[in-house]
Formats: structure tokens, C-alpha cells, sequence
């Protein structure tokens, strides 16, 4: 563990305890396109409760609010970016709905809200608990949306095949996810992940995966944080989710 100035965001933090990485795992970060992982976490979340860098921010004077939010671009294309300290309006549409964080939290110190359901093409699959719900976190370092093996077998179970050339990704079902009392849909532009293969050709995969693991949780991932600008409140524990501006596909010339 080392101490140093470390610059985020054009806002440096004096004395900032980081771990320096000296040997990696080249089946793990060989062919990973970046070079560190920066915790946003909850305070207690970090080994040896290493200070997060939003509350050594706001501990130093460098930030006034304890806030950040993240916008990923879709579809390959650039544009991504990480707000701290409030949020980008321009990078929304709408007003942001806000979900208090569970109780849940307490025992798994994570960015944790409570769904109430979860949806295909607005019909439940009954996978959350009619008391407490679904925990879900929602974490932008997981590239799929996960969830409990059995939650998520019925869930594919209602989506349906996913056909590797992409040609039926245009008649697959709307999922939705309800939090807060609002429903949240994703559509399969963000739940289905493309990429192109070493031909040159497209190919489509389903960006939702089940786990076994001893507690039931959720993770809403990239897919859905590429629809909604999700801002990340530790001062009223809450997160908040607007709908992301999208890109245009084409050019318009007026």
C-alpha cells in the first residue's frame, strides 16, 4: 500500500492510499484495455477500509458533494464519461428518478437497490420475493446483467434464443425491471451484446448471466447502464437513473 497524489478529473487528492500492482495474472489483465480499477464504492466496501476517493475528495475541499455519475456510450462508439461531484445534464433526457439504497446494504456493503419485479414483455417471471424483492447492484465493472442461476433460467426461458448472426435480435421481448415503484425497460438493443469476429462478421450473444452463490443478488451491469445515466448519491444513499442520451446512427445536415 503506498501514499501519493493522485489526480482524478483535474482535481488532485493529497496523501491518497492506493495498492500498486507489480506482478498481474496475464490470463486475467494480459489483454485487458486498462491499466487500474478505481473503487466508487461504499465506505467499509474496501480492504482495510481504505478511504474511497469520492470521500477523501470531499474530505480535502476538492468536491462539495459526496455524488458521482457515469454515462456509457453504446454501440462501440466513444464517449463515455464519469462526472464527480454532480452530474452532466447534457448527457440525460428527462428528470432522474431516485431509489433509496436496501437495507440490505448493511450486510453487503455494495450500491444495493430493491426490485420489486421483473418483467418480459410486462408479464412477472416470479423471480423476486413478494417481501423483500430482488437485490440488485448496480455496479458499472460488470459487462452483463447477473443474476441468481435460477432467476436468470427463467428469464431466458421468456427472452428466447438469441441467434448468433443477430438476425432475430429485432423481435426479441422488452425486459423490465421494477424499482422504486417505476419500471425500468431494456430493450434487446442493450441486453444483447454484439461484436465482430476476427472475419470481420457480426455476431450477437445474450449480455445476461446466472451465478450460483450463496447470497441471491443481482448485478444491473453495462447493458443497463448504457440506457440510463445512473447517478450515485452517498449523501441521501440513494442512486438515480435518467435515460441516457443516445447518439444519432447517421449525420443530419440542415
Amino acid at each position: 500500500m503506498s501514499k501519493d497524489q493522485v489526480r482524478l478529473g483535474g482535481v488532485t487528492m493529497d496523501s491518497f492510499a492506493f495498492a500498486e500492482v507489480t506482478t498481474e495474472d496475464v490470463d486475467v489483465f494480459g489483454d485487458a484495455p486498462f491499466d487500474g480499477v478505481l473503487g466508487m464504492g461504499l465506505p467499509g466496501a474496501a480492504v482495510d477500509k481504505v478511504p474511497m476517493p469520492m470521500d477523501v475528495l470531499v474530505r480535502e475541499g476538492k468536491v462539495k458533494h459526496n455524488i458521482f455519475a457515469f454515462y456509457l456510450s453504446s454501440g462501440g462508439q466513444t464517449g463515455s464519461k464519469l462526472t464527480i461531484g454532480g452530474t452532466d445534464p447534457s448527457l440525460h433526457e428527462g428528470d432522474f428518478f431516485y431509489v433509496r439504497l436496501a437495507l440490505a446494504r448493511k450486510l453487503v456493503p455494495a450500491w444495493l437497490v430493491s426490485a420489486k419485479d421483473v418483467k418480459v414483455a410486462g408479464r412477472s417471471i416470479k423471480a423476486c420475493n413478494f417481501l423483500t424483492g430482488c437485490e440488485m447492484m448496480v455496479d458499472t465493472g460488470t459487462s452483463t446483467i447477473v443474476g441468481p442461476q435460477s432467476a436468470v433460467d427463467k428469464l431466458t426461458a421468456n427472452i428466447g434464443n438469441v441467434s448468433e448472426d443477430c438476425s432475430n435480435v429485432a423481435t426479441l421481448p422488452t425486459i423490465t425491471f421494477s424499482l422504486g415503484g417505476k419500471n425500468f425497460d431494456l430493450g434487446p438493443d442493450f441486453y444483447v451484446i454484439r461484436a465482430v469476429d476476427g472475419n470481420g462478421k457480426e455476431q450477437c450473444q445474450l449480455g445476461i448471466q446466472g451465478v450460483s452463490c450463496p447470497v441471491p443478488l443481482w448485478v444491473l451491469g453495462d447493458p443497463f447502464l448504457r440506457k440510463y445515466y445512473t447517478v450515485w448519491d452517498a449523501e441521501h444513499k440513494r442512486i438515480g437513473f435518467a435515460l441516457a442520451k443516445q447518439p444519432a446512427d447517421t449525420l443530419l445536415v440542415v
